[in-house]
C-alpha cells in the first residue's frame, strides 16, 4: 500500500469512526491529514527523482565500461617499442653546440638560447619571468 493510500484510509476511519464530533477534533484531524498528504507528495517527489537519478547513473556507468574497454583495446594493442622512437629523433635534433646557458639576472632561472638568432647588444627575454636583460659579455 502507497503512502498515499494509507493516508486515505485513515482519513476514512476518522471519518466513518465520527472522530470529528467537535470542531476543535475536526481541524486536528484535517490539519494531521493534510500534513501527512504533504508529506507523501513529498516523498513521490524524492523516488521519482530518484529513479530519474539512478536511470542517468546506469547510463554513465554503461559509457565509462564502453570507455574502459576501448583503453583496454588500445593497450593491447599498443606496441611500448613505439613510443619511445619518436622521442629519440627529438633529441637528435637538439644540438647542444649551437645553444649557450644562461642565467637570468631578475629570477635566478636557467636556460638555453641560440647565440646565433641575437645580435651583440640584443636584450634576451627571460622565458620564466618574461623580463629582458642584456646578454653577458664573454
Amino acid at each position: 500500500m502507497s503512502a498515499r493510500e494509507k493516508i486515505a484510509y485513515l482519513k476514512g476511519l476518522i471519518d466513518g469512526q465520527n472522530l470529528t464530533d467537535s470542531p476543535d477534533k475536526a481541524k486536528f484531524y484535517t490539519a494531521l491529514v493534510d500534513a501527512l498528504d504533504s508529506l507523501a507528495v513529498a516523498i513521490e517527489e524524492h523516488e521519482e527523482l530518484h529513479e530519474e537519478l539512478n536511470s542517468y547513473l546506469e547510463q554513465l556507468d554503461e559509457d565509462v565500461s564502453s570507455l574502459e574497454d576501448e583503453i583496454d583495446e588500445l593497450n593491447e594493442e599498443f606496441d611500448d617499442d613505439d613510443c619511445c622512437d619518436d622521442d629519440d629523433d627529438d633529441y637528435e635534433d637538439f644540438d647542444e653546440e649551437e645553444y649557450e646557458s644562461v642565467t637570468c639576472p631578475n629570477c635566478d632561472s636557467d636556460f638555453y638560447y641560440e647565440p646565433a638568432l641575437y645580435e651583440q647588444d640584443e636584450d634576451l627575454v627571460c622565458p620564466h619571468c618574461g623580463k629582458p636583460f642584456k646578454l653577458p659579455e664573454d
